[in-house]
Parts: structure tokens; sequence; C-alpha cells
């Protein structure tokens, strides 16, 4: 039990880490960039990360739960690190295909292939770092995390003072292979092999999580490409300015629900243990919502700067998307600790879906609409979630 508990500490300060580096990451390079050029750079890192999730397809958790400490462990290991070459192959061939699309803008298309190796080098840092948790090694994980942001947030702003767009997603790239080679260097491998069998066992154990994964990917990132694609890379740039505070506030309460975890590891099945949770992440995520929407002309030109003044207008709205969001973070981490997997991927596609029809309606209305979309959104998805808790602790309990 204690070293789960040291384990679980690693996770949540490289959690809380990667959040933090991630937001001075971003501020910083909104600061060296233009507005357009900042929007340029959130869309094509959008493009790259929602196709990342399909590259993993749910193989990393399914390591981490399932296999690693099993004794069928090193074969299922070589084959799941030669799936993981072919997938990075395919997303890679993905980001290509993209970026061969928009050839008519060059600069957009060098920046979505760069954002593409970045997100293939995630990918493998993802399946390592599934290894690493699973043999009790979250410490490897965490100083892999902190020595990609740390080298990311320095090297990406060189990069955008030296090279512009460019240079910012070089020292993006640059951060990310550091992090992957600490990790290769730090952890064990058996020869990596090509198994179709073991192949077929993975993805299809991996599906219920690999759709969740998707969909939670393209929530994040639909509007500000729905924006960017309606409106232009300078209302990209001030929406995606708006979405990265909300999200990279998301770290406080998301990391109250990733408690459940532990907690749940010690005391058990508790439904009182998990509505205390809730009720805790409810109070952070209002005073939260209620200091953003409140002052954010202010968070806008302190972090931002006066050029980016008109993020102030999507932050209002998109800051009580942080109650909802609230609850999706607990729904799901209750429905995964219950072995839920399906309902967390089926309530995923349910809000995608959503998302997808009220950005349909994003011309009609204006780039404000994008965060009135993202925020009914989490809010089915929260009552949707809120329900099948329920429903799963009333069965469990009768």
């Amino acid at each position: 039990m204690r070293t789960w508990h040291f384990t679980t500490r690693w996770l949540l300060g490289s959690q809380f880490a990667a959040r933090l580096l991630g937001l001075v990451n971003n501020v910083l390079l909104a600061r060296l960039l233009a507005p357009a050029l900042f929007g340029s750079f959130v869309q094509a890192m959008a493009v790259a990360g929602a196709l990342a999730p399909l590259a993993d397809a749910g193989v990393s958790a399914v390591l981490t739960r399932h296999v690693a400490r099993r004794p069928q462990a090193r074969f299922m290991l070589s084959a799941a690190l030669g799936l993981r070459f072919l997938q990075g192959a395919i997303l890679w061939v993905g980001v290509l295909a993209v970026a061969w699309w928009v050839r008519s803008s060059s600069q957009f298309a060098l920046a979505l292939v760069l954002a593409g190796a970045y997100w293939v080098t995630a990918c493998f840092i993802q399946l390592l770092a599934g290894v690493a948790r699973a043999r009790v090694q979250a410490h490897l994980e965490a100083r892999s995390v902190l020595l990609e942001r740390g080298i990311t947030v320095p090297a990406a702003a060189f990069g955008a003072v030296a090279l512009g767009l460019t240079g910012a997603l070089v020292g993006v790239l640059a951060g990310g292979v550091a992090g992957l080679l600490y990790l290769v260097r730090r952890l064990s491998f058996p020869r990596i092999r090509a198994n179709t069998l073991a192949w077929k066992c993975l993805l299809s154990a991996g599906a219920p999580l690999a759709i969740g994964d998707v969909c939670h990917g393209l929530i994040i990132r639909l509007d500000i490409l729905a924006v960017g694609f309606t409106f232009g890379d300078q209302s990209a740039g001030y929406y995606g300015g708006a979405s990265t505070l909300l999200w990279a506030g998301m770290l406080v309460p998301g990391s109250m629900a990733l408690a459940l975890v532990p907690a749940r590891s010690q005391v058990g099945s508790s439904s009182t243990l998990d509505h205390r949770i809730l009720r805790w992440m409810l109070v952070v995520a209002g005073l939260m919502a209620l200091l953003l929407s409140a002052g954010a002309p202010v968070w806008v030109r302190l972090l931002y700067g006066s050029a980016f003044g008109p993020a102030a207008d999507a932050l209002r709205v998109l800051a009580w998307a942080f109650l909802p969001a609230a609850v999706v973070a607990w729904g799901n981490a209750v429905l995964l600790v219950r072995h839920r997997t399906a309902w967390v991927a089926v309530v995923a596609a349910a809000g995608l879906t959503c998302l997808a029809v009220c950005l349909w309606w994003l011309p009609m209305f204006g780039p404000l609409f994008a965060a009135v979309a993202q925020v009914v959104t989490q809010c089915l998805m929260a009552l949707l979630l809120w329900w099948l808790v329920r429903h799963s602790l009333e069965a469990s309990s009768g």
C-alpha cells in the first residue's frame, strides 16, 4: 500500500507539472507570436493531437492495467512496441495527408508536419509511461515529464523569437524527443516483435478506451478548429488562448478526481467517499469559474497582453464549463474505477455528437458561439455521467 501511494503521488505531481508548464509554454508563445501565428500554432497542435488517440487505441492503458505484471508481460510488451511503430506511422501518414490538403499555406503545412512529429513522439512516451506505472516506477514518468516540459518552455520560446511559428514547434518537438530518450534509457525492454494475434488482443481490449480517448480529444480541440476554419487564424488565436486557460485550470479538480483511485484502493467501494470528493471538486470549480469569468479581461491582459483583448469574451463563457467539466472528470473516474469503460466511451461519443451539432450553427452566431457549444456539451456529459454513476451505485448496493 505504501508503494501504491508513493506511485500515486508521483503521478499527481507529474500531472500538475505537465499542466502548469504547458500553460507557461502557451502563455509565452502567445506573447512572442502574433495572435494569428498563435492561432496557427494551436490549430496545428489540435489537428495532430486529435489524431493522436487513434495512434494509441487504448493500448497503453491495457498494458498498465492488465498486462505488465502478468507472466506473458514481456511477450505482450514486445508486441505492443511493434504495434506502436505501426500506429505511429499511420498517425504520421494522416498528418501528412492533412498537410498536403492545406499545402497552399506552406507555413501551416510545415507546422502540421512538425506537430505530427511531436505527437508521434508523445504516443511512444505514453506507451513507455504506462509500462513505468505498471512496474511501480512512476517516478520515471514524472522525471520524463519534467525534462520534456523543462526543455520545451525555453526551446519553444527561443525558437519563436528566432524562427516564428516553425521555431516554436521545433522547440516543442525537441522537448518531446528529450522526454522519450530519457524513458528509453531508463527502462528495459524485450526485443520488438510483430505479432498480429497479440495486436488483435491489445486492440480489442483497448477499443472502449480508444473510443473514449478519441472523443474526449476531439471535444477539447474541435471548437478551436471550427473557429479557425470558419473565422481565420486570428480568431483561433483569441479563442485558443481562452481555451488553454480552461483546460489548464481543470488541473485542480482533475487531480481531485484522480485521488479517487488511491482512496478506493484503501477503503474499497464507497459512495459516500465519491460524493464527498465531488462536493469539493464543485466548490473548487465554482470558485475558479467565478474568478475567471468576472476577471476575464484582467486575466487575459495579465497573461497574454493587450493584443489578445478579444479573448476575454470567450473566457467569460468558457469559464462556466468548469462546473460541468468537474462532474465529467469525477464521473469518468468513478466509472473507470468500477470498470465501466464502455459507459465512459458512450458518454464521450454523445458529447462529441452534441458539440458537432452545436458547431454546425457557428457561422450564423459568430466565434463566441463555440464557447457556448463547449459549455452545453460539458453539461450534457455531466448529466449523463451523473445518471450512470447513480445507476451503478444503486446496482452495487442492491
